[in-house]
């Protein structure tokens, strides 16, 4: 059976229809989803309660998969599933104030996964298992639109411009400590430039506030100021798609011209559990 589309919102993002993430997938059906991919940015495929080994199945069509850098937010049974729970390995609620709580809560920041490695991360699957009742939509905004629209005034202003994206900077926005030294090694700082390149030649905006320490070559006050002009620039609800969890959603989205935040929700009393994989990246970000 042919897959089939139908578009979520006028720039971003498509719903999957006539696709099982559980079963084995031909060559046809994989070509399908990918060129989708490619077109829409973010897909969503409802009412599949998948295993996590069928996640990592289905996610490694696409590429190799990224292991996250910290191993207490990693699955134990299955390291390609990063867990994005407010839920502990006790299976209780982390208390907010918690180090684990206040580390969960960073995805209520807009940002790109991986942009703290050399070579990003091409994009991602999500699994929604436990969902809350109000709060916890996931916004994806498209980041080509953002710089296709731009005003030219503020396209000049971050021509050549490279901007600090650090892992461990995320921790310091919840007032974490600092990871474990072993750890950070493998995730060192590293500088990608705001104006994107694509494959196809397509032009992006490229930032990730949780991750995005500074912008180089400018004083910490005008680098904040600038951070947070283009975050609001591209976070504009015309460029934006939201998307409410329902029990086994799964979806898919590019990391190289998407951003997404999660709205918040009540981190003490609702549980949500979703597990990610993580498609890694083929090349550094080029401008």
């Amino acid at each position: 059976m042919p897959i089939r589309l139908r578009k979520l919102h006028p720039l971003i993002g498509a719903e999957v229809t006539g696709v099982d993430l559980a079963g084995p997938l031909d060559q046809a059906t994989v070509e399908a989803v990918r060129n989708a991919w490619s077109r829409y940015g973010v897909l969503l495929f409802r009412r599949q309660p998948i295993t996590d080994e069928q996640q990592v199945a289905f996610s490694r069509h696409f590429g190799s998969l990224e292991i996250f850098p910290q191993a207490a937010n990693r699955s134990q049974a299955v390291p390609e599933i990063f867990r994005v729970t407010n839920v502990g390995d006790d299976n209780r609620i982390r208390p907010v104030d918690s180090p684990g709580g206040r580390y969960s809560t960073l995805i209520w920041v807009w940002h790109t996964d991986s942009s703290y490695r050399r070579v990003p991360s091409k994009g991602a699957v999500l699994h929604a298992i436990e969902v809350v009742s109000k709060g916890g939509d996931t916004l994806f905004a498209n980041m080509c639109h953002a710089y296709r629209q731009m005003p030219a005034e503020l396209k000049a202003r971050i021509a050549g411009l490279r901007a600090r994206h650090s892992f461990q900077y995320s921790r310091q926005l919840r007032q974490l400590p600092p990871m474990d030294p072993a750890e950070a090694a493998r995730v060192p700082p590293v500088d990608h430039p705001l104006v994107r390149r694509l494959r196809d030649g397509r032009l992006s905006l490229y930032v990730s506030a949780t991750y995005m320490e500074r912008i180089l070559g400018l004083s910490e006050g005008e680098s904040r100021k600038l951070i947070d002009e283009l975050m609001a620039w591209a976070t504009q609800d015309a460029f934006v798609f939201r998307h409410r969890w329902h029990p086994h959603d799964v979806l898919m989205w590019d990391n190289r011209w998407c951003i997404h935040v999660v709205t918040p929700f009540d981190h003490s009393a609702e549980r949500r559990v979703m597990h990610r994989t993580t498609i890694a990246g083929i090349e550094p970000v080029e401008g």
